[in-house]
């Protein structure tokens, strides 16, 4: 009886533990491929964010185009006049040496400028492969230059008041897009809602650990109902206002260790960017706004 007793219980013994490897089977093939399907979503994620940060480059490059062809205007016009220049000096038998040098000096000036204005934009949209330290000053300032044909022609002023070396870690072509895309949007804010004296307020200041960026507008503010939503990338309102772009700004910030937010103030919106001062992957506190 004793032995028959013992038997039962090693047979449901065996039964037991082949019962649990079973199960163990079956919950290591779940977890992979659950583990799977988890880095196939990351992956779906980072092709997402690369995909809106293309876009986000093609549109600053449509801006900077454009601006170029308006910059390029003034030069072209200058060479047009020095060329009909040329058949009435003929008609009048005014050239000379002294003709020729004046034409060449004028020419090749008009022609420097433009190739100049290439330049800056070949410059501008040059990938940056490692974070560096850089003058956010001269970044704002490039994107600034690249800009103001447009600024200039909605009648927008800017006000960019900084003192000495404000010096952060990332990439400055990255961020001088940024600061593209953050104008690009006051552009179209302010002709939306039609405001007439159009104002810019940008200032640099540091804390210990970030340089901090300050964009005041005075186009009225964000609707309190839509501030919140602003930076999420599938949000727009009836007027038009998408939060593609603000989303594309705040995510290659991000890629630097940088945070972007938005609040209203009397006059209109205040966007604030803090950078890094350091390397952050040396520096266990990381950012602090």
């Amino acid at each position: 009886m004793c032995f028959t007793k013992i038997r039962k219980l090693m047979n449901q013994l065996k039964t037991s533990e082949s019962n649990y490897q079973d199960l163990t089977e079956k919950y290591n093939l779940r977890n992979q491929k659950f583990e799977i399907r988890i880095q196939e979503e990351l992956e779906k994620n980072r092709q997402k964010d690369l995909l809106l940060i293309r876009h986000s480059r093609f549109a600053a490059i449509g801006e900077m185009i454009s601006s170029m062809g308006q910059q390029w205007l003034q030069p072209l016009n200058s060479l047009s006049l020095l060329i009909q220049d040329v058949r009435e000096a003929s008609e009048f038998n005014e050239i000379d040496d002294q003709y020729i040098d004046r034409f060449t000096v004028e020419g090749l000036a008009q022609i420097n400028v433009m190739s100049g204005i290439v330049n800056d934009l070949r410059k501008f949209y040059q990938l940056n492969t490692e974070k560096i330290f850089f003058s956010v000053g001269d970044s704002i300032e490039d994107a600034l230059t690249m800009f103001s044909s447009s600024l200039k022609n909605h009648n927008i002023q800017v006000s960019f008041e900084y003192r000495g070396q404000h010096i952060g870690y990332g990439y400055p072509n990255e961020f001088s897009q940024v600061m593209v895309i953050l104008f690009s949007i006051f552009r179209d804010t302010f002709v939306d809602k039609n405001i007439k004296k159009r104002k810019l307020v940008i200032k640099l200041e540091e804390s210990k650990e970030c340089v901090i960026v300050e964009v005041f507008e005075n186009s009225g503010g964000i609707d309190p109902a839509h501030i919140q939503k602003i930076f999420d990338p599938d949000f727009s309102t009836r007027s038009g206002v998408s939060g593609l772009h603000h989303c594309i700004a705040k995510m290659v910030l991000e890629k630097m260790d940088g945070r972007i937010s938005v609040e209203n103030t009397s006059d209109g919106a205040k966007f604030q960017i803090a950078l890094p001062r350091y390397a952050v992957s040396t520096e266990p506190e990381g950012v602090s706004v």
